[in-house]
């Protein structure tokens, strides 16, 4: 199976270098959010990527991580969530976007489900309802479950009775939902570090859905980004398609 590069870019200018670089599809981030993990960019960002040769992914994430230590990301609320469907629909109704090109959005969210012992901090689930709400909302376009799926990784109970993984479980849900894509790095840190995790969800995941991740799969996802600036470094970009080729 060949391997592609996706970049994620926080500016449209951006994407011009990656793509000539071979990047084969672009997450579109607000500037300046690559610190927060990305943010929902502006519709004005999106438009000026409209006659992009390669699919467009706009990231739909109205804030970044809790400053508190110990609280959890991906966790919003009734307002917050009501701002992603509109962000949406804004998307949709700017025509800035093209579905046959294979465009679309990426988004997560979830819900706490009790507590880890001793750390203070909330254990977490997929939140299916909000998800299939995102999802309706964003057809026909593609979706892609962002690095949420990490959160549910890092807190799964590998002694659960039944033998099923919390994420094993949150994969198929997805799927059922009919969501494209999860962006992973197969548990916290990065893709190196969760080699064993990502083959099994790699695994489990079959031809059903995409799995996207730091390496290892046949989409790599890699920001390529210039020490902290928000510009790609084309030359990184060039070195990893000579390592995917």
């Amino acid at each position: 199976m060949p391997t592609h590069l996706e970049v994620p870019v926080f500016s449209p200018a951006s994407a011009i270098p990656a793509i000539a670089a071979g990047a084969a599809r672009i997450e579109l981030n607000a500037a300046g959010s690559y610190p927060a993990g990305g943010l929902t960019p502006s519709v004005e960002d999106a438009a000026q990527l409209k006659d992009a040769q390669v699919p467009v992914r706009v990231m739909i994430r109205p804030r970044g991580p809790p400053g508190e230590k110990g609280q959890r990301d991906f966790l919003y609320s009734s307002e917050e969530i009501a701002s992603m469907a509109r962000s949406i629909e804004a998307f949709k109704e700017s025509g800035a976007m093209r579905a046959e090109r294979g465009d679309g959005f990426v988004f997560g969210t979830l819900s706490a489900v009790g507590t880890e012992g001793g750390g203070g901090g909330s254990k977490v689930a997929l939140q299916a309802e909000t998800m299939q709400r995102l999802v309706a909302a964003a057809r026909p376009y593609k979706t892609v479950f962002h690095r949420a799926f990490d959160d549910i990784v890092g807190c799964d109970d590998s002694s659960a009775e039944d033998g099923v993984t919390e994420w094993g479980k949150t994969l198929e849900l997805l799927i059922q939902m009919g969501v494209d894509g999860i962006l992973t790095s197969g548990g916290p840190g990065n893709a190196s570090q969760n080699i064993a995790t990502l083959s099994e969800i790699m695994t489990m995941a079959g031809d059903s859905i995409e799995i996207i991740a730091g390496g290892g799969t046949s989409w790599v996802h890699s920001s390529c980004l210039t020490g902290g600036k928000d510009e790609v470094n084309v030359a990184e970009v060039q070195a990893i398609m000579g390592e995917i080729r």
